[in-house]
């Protein structure tokens, strides 16, 4: 995303308002050209030589913030690395000795740089002309750029306006949206990556197929400010694969944290900057899967697909759906998101009041929610560490069947409703 320092806004009535580019512009549609052949050209090249090729590109103009944002854009796309074959720090402390005692050689008049490169070199197994390129070769500016994923100007155009979102809302203090008319699939894929971003959110059914969602913005936090707000500028772009939907955002902006609304809507012209990629899975959850499926039981473990009513007052979209297929018995499995103290009390008790029977809610030591706070909870609440634990869910699992004895195993039905 763009920096700060990348883009000028102005205030208008207490709205913020973002110089968007148009990205027909053939002037633009050009200058992106230029900066992608320039970095296409430079693969295998340092990052100082391509520094410089930039600068030249970009200039001083009045189109310069534009053109250093597109470059920014651009280099997250790259990875550079110190291109050496041995370790410079070790090369370089070899040649200081080396320069070292010929200074204190008596018998020579001048000190032979050729000879010390050369002697350097054999000791390090490396042709002699290597030396120069390894002596710094883990600087930042010699590191080499191994990859660039390229892309093309109309593409780069697009990022760039919804960077300068992204930039404004990771100066939010809240942030309110408001979506209707999708899909059920679309509204998962929302809802997953408002939890797995973790994002501080409530989510309220203001009428059908209709959502208000509020989340805490990074200024309104106390740590982990700069995380959190990377974490809202990516969840943006899966707000930009829906149809009907409005953002209203507080933000304090600058040194001086002025006071402004920022507001988004289709009619932005904001547009996808990928395709939609589905569910986000942390890597403990994903583990989770991957070892579930190599224990011996018949339950059998699918990604969730619902979107649970809890009374109007939020929803639940949990994360996996455990279904026993002789018994025709099902039970959700969600995590307990990134909340608040005070968040996660309310969660709670909504759960509490509205939550499925058939729920197994996986609390993380990390949220520090104690007995007392989880007590009568519909279903089962599982207490984990670092990663879940597929063994434990699976003695969940066959406890919660266990609970109806007397009814055989194909007409339970303990958990429809």
């Amino acid at each position: 995303m763009l920096t700060g320092d990348l883009l000028r806004v102005r205030f208008r009535k207490g709205q913020i308002q973002l110089p968007y580019i148009d990205e027909a512009s053939g002037d633009h549609l050009g200058v992106a050209e230029t900066l992608i052949r320039a970095f296409d050209s430079h693969i295998g090249g340092s990052r100082q030589e391509l520094d410089e090729e930039l600068a030249d590109i970009t200039g001083a103009g009045t189109e310069f913030l534009f053109h250093r944002g597109l470059s920014k854009l651009l280099k997250d796309r790259c990875t550079f690395a110190a291109a050496s074959p041995v370790d410079p720090v070790e090369l370089r402390s070899e040649i200081f000795e080396s320069a070292a005692a010929a200074y204190r050689n008596t018998d020579q008049v001048r000190i032979d740089r050729e000879a010390v490169l050369a002697e350097a070199a054999k000791s390090a197994g490396i042709e002699a002309k290597e030396v120069d390129r390894a002596f710094y070769a883990d600087l930042k500016a010699a590191e080499r750029l191994e990859t660039f994923k390229s892309c093309t100007p109309e593409w780069l155009l697009g990022r760039y306006n919804v960077a300068l979102a992204q930039a404004v809302l990771f100066r939010a203090t809240e942030l309110d949206l408001h979506v209707e008319g999708e899909t059920p699939a679309r509204y998962r894929d929302l809802f997953r990556k408002l939890k797995f971003f973790r994002l501080l959110h409530e989510i309220r059914q203001t009428g059908p197929g209709k959502y208000h969602i509020r989340i805490d913005g990074p200024m309104a936090l106390f740590k982990s400010s700069q995380r959190y707000g990377l974490q809202i500028a990516q969840f943006l772009p899966a707000v930009l694969h829906c149809g009907n939907w409005r953002i209203a955002a507080s933000v304090n902006w600058g040194a001086r944290r002025r006071e402004g609304v920022f507001r988004l809507t289709p009619e932005t012209g904001l547009k996808p900057i990928g395709p939609s990629t589905g569910q986000w899975i942390p890597d403990e959850v994903a583990w989770l899967e991957e070892r579930f499926g190599r224990l011996k039981t018949v339950w059998r473990m699918t990604a969730g697909s619902e979107i649970i009513d809890l009374g109007g007052q939020g929803v639940l979209v949990p994360d996996y759906v455990f279904t026993h297929p002789a018994a025709g018995t099902k039970v959700y499995l969600d995590f307990l998101g990134f909340w608040r103290s005070a968040a996660v009390r309310t969660r709670l008790d909504l759960l509490r009041r509205h939550g499925p029977p058939n729920l197994i809610l996986a609390i993380s030591d990390d949220l520090a929610v104690d007995d007392e706070s989880s007590s009568g909870l519909p279903g089962e609440v599982y207490r984990f560490r670092r990663t879940p634990v597929a063994r434990d869910i699976l003695g969940i699992l066959d406890a919660m069947t266990a609970k109806t004895p007397g009814e055989s195993p194909a007409t339970l039905d303990l958990f429809d409703h």
